[in-house]
């Protein structure tokens, strides 16, 4: 059995990944909208859209077998449950507006891989709540893996 700094290793390393995917994707955005195109990065900028589709995909299984079906999350990652409850207390507290992470994850993927400004603007939205998410999850793996350093 793992033990827990071990896992808090790794989803620090899984939301490291995924943080560097969320910024690929908003910086390509912004580059976007403001009409400077870099044909270079589209490798890049794909694999992130990927990273973050699957992640969302799987995600909103997890989130909506805990919200409909009110049963415990088995066979996933303890750290992994951790950030499915921090991201449904955000949900219910209101510290979330856009309604992408408020509704169904699975319509996400359409969003990320739309062209039009406004789609834009909602996906700035999602990456940045999802960012700050991601990152407060990021700073209890910090404090488990360092203690209060």
């Amino acid at each position: 059995m793992m033990n827990s700094q071990w896992r808090a290793v790794q989803s620090f390393q899984e939301n490291q990944n995924l943080i560097s995917a969320i910024n690929t994707l908003s910086i390509h955005i912004k580059l976007e909208m403001a009409g400077h195109f870099d044909l270079n990065k589209a490798d890049t900028v794909s694999k992130a859209k990927d990273k973050l589709c699957a992640f969302l995909a799987e995600l909103d299984s997890q989130i909506q077998c805990v919200e409909a079906e009110n049963v415990p999350l088995l066979g996933v990652d303890p750290r992994r449950r951790q950030f499915v409850k921090h991201l449904i207390d955000a949900k219910n507290s209101y510290r979330i507006n856009s309604p992408y992470l408020l509704e169904k994850l699975s319509d996400v993927q359409q969003l990320l891989y739309s062209d039009t400004e406004k789609d834009k603007k909602h996906t700035l939205c999602l990456l940045d709540e999802l960012r700050m998410l991601l990152e407060e999850h990021l700073g209890s793996d910090v404090e488990q893996l360092f203690g209060g350093m």
